[in-house]
């Protein structure tokens, strides 16, 4: 007799605290989200024909076929003559099948893991990516970064290494 009581007890027990932790977790995630400042005066160095539409790549020997979406970031670049809005890449790589493999969105911040020089990266804007064909059936792609330093109008070129699962691998300037 008492191990049903037991029983009924501690199942009670344990889903009221199940509802109240789930209630903390909630209110701790929308107390830490904070608004993005969004700028709409900013120029765009990428051509405006290009936002928002992907350009596809598919190569004979790869079993994938890659989308490269270029949007404009919420972030931006002052310069003296203004701001300057960053850019971000979709990676969408989907197989034969059409299912998709992965996607992944890069931005300039990335490249920051794989150099030592951060400043230059952050002075620039991102202004185009296009996909570099490899050969032998490689099981990585290429992309190729183009940063721009608003400021002095130098070029950055970068070769980025993605294996299949959308992780960067390498970054080579």
């Amino acid at each position: 007799m008492k191990n049903p009581w037991l029983l009924s007890l501690l199942v009670l027990l344990g889903s009221a605290c199940n509802q109240q932790s789930a209630k903390n977790d909630t209110q701790t995630i929308t107390d830490t989200t904070a608004a993005v400042v969004k700028r709409k005066d900013c120029k765009s160095l990428a051509d405006a024909a290009k936002l928002g539409k992907a350009d596809i790549y598919k190569e004979s020997s790869k079993p994938l076929q890659f989308a490269l979406t270029l949007d404009q970031d919420s972030t931006w670049v002052e310069t003296p003559s203004g701001c300057i809005a960053n850019n971000t890449i979709t990676v969408l790589a989907t197989k034969k099948s059409g299912q998709q493999a992965f996607k992944r969105t890069l931005t300039k911040e990335d490249l920051t893991y794989f150099l030592k020089n951060d400043e230059e990266i952050e002075a620039s804007i991102l202004q185009q990516v296009t996909y570099k064909p490899t050969f032998n059936s490689q099981k990585y792609i290429v992309l190729a970064m183009h940063l721009v330093d608003p400021k002095n109008d130098k070029t950055l070129d970068y070769a980025v290494y993605m294996n299949y699962f959308g992780e960067i691998v390498k970054v080579k300037l």
